[in-house]
């Protein structure tokens, strides 16, 4: 988990490292993000307590720096979320992939 080139440091700890020219212009939300934030606002300590905020950043440290650096942020909350989620048993990796295709064949449905 450390960074290639600061063993010091997780390959997430990007605090203090140059980064180049910081994006200023915010850009509205699209659907799914902010349908992720209240699935996880629902979920979380504010709502059913499944999960706390530690184990958020325990999922996002631990899922790797080819995956964490290909994600961006609201997908790695969502992946996040999913991880912790699969680990306490409320839904299967199989049950999950098989809700995923429906919603995909009733997306496709209504397209046409």
């Amino acid at each position: 988990m450390a960074s290639k080139d600061d063993p010091g440091r997780g390959y997430h700890d990007i605090g203090g490292l140059a980064a180049g020219k910081v994006e200023t212009e915010t850009t509205p939300p699209k659907p799914w993000e902010k349908l992720s934030v209240a699935i996880s606002n629902a979920l979380g300590r504010g709502g059913r307590n499944f999960y706390v905020t530690d184990e958020t950043r325990r999922t996002r440290e631990q899922m790797g720096e080819p995956l964490y650096s290909e994600l961006e942020y609201f997908e790695r909350a969502t992946e996040s979320m999913k991880i912790i989620l699969l680990e306490k048993g409320l839904f299967t990796e199989a049950e999950l992939e098989d809700r995923m295709t429906e919603i995909d064949r009733r997306l496709a449905a209504a397209r046409q």
